[in-house]
């Protein structure tokens, strides 16, 4: 092993050729939380998933500012891939009460009045057009 390379935790950092190489255990981790993760890093570096999903997952992160610290990137996107992991869970779990919140939603527009609530409403507005207490209903010219 050459001195530019050194190896923390599941990040394998290369010192000289400015990457790092992140090993993910895809029994912890599914593609789509791997995705996501890179997701948030593409606009500070250059990602490459390779490997086996059965087996182990690498993730080389390349960041496209030679300055910036290639460990801390590593270090962050462990970070991202438990942040999307946590956000998964949760969204399976609430799932059920989304459904059950849309669903309300939507059944508040098909509110049906009943015949005689809409009979009784139509009335009282005929009679208040019929009584027009503010002469409202007179046309324009026959008002001056």
């Amino acid at each position: 092993m050459e001195e530019d390379i050194f190896i923390i935790d599941n990040l394998e950092v290369h010192k000289k050729d400015n990457f790092v190489a992140v090993s993910i255990n895809p029994t912890l981790y599914s593609l789509e939380i791997i995705y996501s993760a890179a997701y948030t890093f593409i606009d500070r570096a250059y990602i490459i998933i390779d490997g086996d999903p059965k087996e182990e997952i690498i993730v080389q992160i390349r960041p496209k500012d030679n300055s910036a610290d290639i460990e801390n990137l590593g270090r962050e996107f462990n970070n991202e891939l438990i942040n999307y992991s946590v956000y998964m869970h949760r969204t399976i779990k609430n799932q059920v009460i989304r459904e059950t919140i849309v669903q309300r939603a939507l059944n508040t527009n098909n509110f049906q009045p009943q015949a005689s609530q809409y009979n009784r409403d139509s009335q009282e507005n005929q009679i208040s057009y019929i009584e027009d207490p503010d002469n409202i209903a007179k046309p324009w010219k026959a008002k001056e």
